[in-house]
């Protein structure tokens, strides 16, 4: 024999204390712990208002209705299984006072056509005055049967009429109360729905904070419509943040706060760069006119922008102030322009020693009398210095913001770093890319110009200009020259016809040395 739990041992002032802070659904499983706890939690006379004073305390919930006990109520509402097969079932079919699974429909429930006759010759407008029917016409077994034995005990009798009268008023009651309970299961779903975005919320600024975006976001709060933007990412799921979501979540809202901070930036920094536009272009008018520059190219605003120390000086807001940053860029400008000229004529020099390989690097790759670069985009043909200025080095923005929403120029999940965020915002302001010389190709006319090199006895990877220039030899182009007259040529005007009327084969330039 099972011994009675020592808790029921208890005085009932005890046990009522205690189950008194016990939610509903509690209070359901301790009915189905044991044979003694089932015996007083289902007793109306010692539990009735445990179970009263439960229900009670769940917020705007509808009373118990009339027709049904408070267990039962209880069991109805928060017991989320089937009432036949115990599987987990999470809808409530109000009006037949079940959850029924897909699987136990064909027990459980009855479609409309399959009423007893009896009910269609009742005195009644309806059958669903009698018998509680859901909108999709299909009524509970347990109803139905329940009708049909109170049916047969009283078809024959006067009390028939008395019948129909009180389950006429007992489904009424039904459906007054089942959308009650509809109304308050809407209530409930929303409530849930803002505790779980709020939660999501809070998850989601956290790991954002952990990430360092914690002052993009205090930010964001003096946005409205940023911060509706930010919200609408956020409870784009109303479901908790799980490690799988997190990801996603988190990819899109990181994303989302670089975008915002990039465009912060990218409007701050307008101002700095309007007045580096200024003082450039005046002073690039003044070296212009110098004679005595030493400069083989000018920069642009934008390349001025992107050195160094340029962004040194404005990548710091506030710290100078508009006239103090153009009276500084004003003193440093002319050994800027010389820093910038011996930047990029390195970088060219690095290109070459790249493309054509070979070259000692005692020999400057500028000063070979063999180098002559082809353009990839306009395929003509230019050499050094005139190269550093060739016009297809600078090349034009389309005039839209660089950083915009939705994000295409950077990865989801990818920080961008402030020097990312300064360089393509300089090239927002000014409409054009710094200066790149990767358009030009050295080695697309060298196969040609190795020919003519080895008819003058030189080797085109060692032989400079002023090599070439000291020398006096002078060749012909045998294939171009007629029997009357000859192209005399120097080594210079050889390389122009060169690459304008021959190409690599060595049987389409024939060379020979004038003597």
């Amino acid at each position: 024999m099972v011994d009675k739990p020592v808790v029921l041992g208890l005085p009932l002032d005890v046990l009522f204390e205690i189950f008194w802070y016990l939610h509903p659904l509690d209070l359901v499983y301790l009915t189905r712990v044991s044979k003694h706890f089932r015996l007083f939690l289902l007793s109306r006379r010692k539990a009735k208002s445990i179970w009263t004073g439960a229900l009670k305390r769940i917020d705007r919930l509808p009373q118990c209705p009339s027709y049904l006990s408070e267990p039962a109520y209880a069991n109805l509402l928060f017991w989320p299984y089937c009432h036949r097969c115990y599987s987990s079932c999470d809808v409530i079919q109000w009006e037949l006072r079940i959850r029924c699974c897909n699987g136990c429909t064909g027990d459980m429930l009855i479609g409309r056509g399959k009423l007893p006759l009896f009910v269609d010759q009742l005195n009644c407008l309806d059958a669903g005055q009698l018998i509680p029917i859901k909108p999709l016409t299909v009524a509970s077994h347990v109803d139905v049967t329940k009708l049909n034995m109170q049916y047969k005990s009283v078809k024959d009798s006067l009390l028939l009429n008395d019948l129909i009268i009180h389950r006429k008023k007992v489904t009424q009651e039904i459906y007054q109360h089942a959308a009650l309970c509809r109304i308050w299961e809407a209530e409930v779903a929303d409530q849930r729905r803002k505790e779980l975005i709020d939660q999501r919320k809070r998850d989601v600024v956290e790991k954002l904070e952990n990430l360092g975006l914690g002052d993009e976001l205090e930010l964001l709060r003096s946005d409205a419509s940023a911060l509706k933007e930010f919200d609408n990412l956020v409870v784009r799921q109303d479901q908790e943040l799980t490690d799988s979501s997190c990801q996603v979540s988190l990819l899109r809202l990181q994303n989302f706060l670089e975008i915002k901070r990039a465009r912060r930036l990218t409007v701050l920094l307008q101002d700095c760069f309007k007045n580096l536009a200024v003082v450039v272009s005046d002073m690039t008018k003044t070296s212009k006119n110098n004679k005595n520059n030493n400069l083989k190219v000018f920069p642009q605003a934008i390349d001025v922008c992107l050195l160094s120390e340029v962004r040194c000086m404005i990548d710091v807001p506030g710290v100078l102030s508009a006239e103090a940053f153009v009276d500084a860029l004003t003193l440093r400008l002319p050994q800027l322009l010389l820093a910038w000229n011996s930047q990029v004529t390195r970088q060219l020099a690095d290109l070459v020693r790249a493309q054509l390989g070979g070259i000692d690097n005692d020999v400057d790759p500028l000063k070979l009398a063999a180098l002559v670069f082809r353009c990839s985009n306009c395929r003509s043909h230019v050499t050094y210095p005139s190269a550093l200025a060739h016009p297809c080095l600078r090349a034009k923005t389309l005039d839209k913001p660089w950083v915009q929403l939705p994000m295409e120029t950077t990865a989801l999940g990818r920080r961008m770093s402030l020097v990312e965020v300064y360089e393509n915002a300089a090239i927002e302001a000014f409409e054009m890319y710094p200066w790149n010389c990767t358009v030009l190709e050295a080695g697309g006319c060298f196969k040609r110009i190795h020919n003519l090199f080895q008819v003058l006895g030189r080797d085109p990877n060692s032989t400079t200009v002023d090599d070439m220039e000291s020398c006096p030899i002078r060749v012909t182009c045998k294939s171009c020259s007629g029997s009357r007259n000859r192209m005399i040529l120097t080594y210079r005007t050889a390389l122009i016809h060169l690459v304008r009327n021959h190409s690599d084969s060595k049987a389409d330039a024939v060379w020979g040395v004038v003597v």
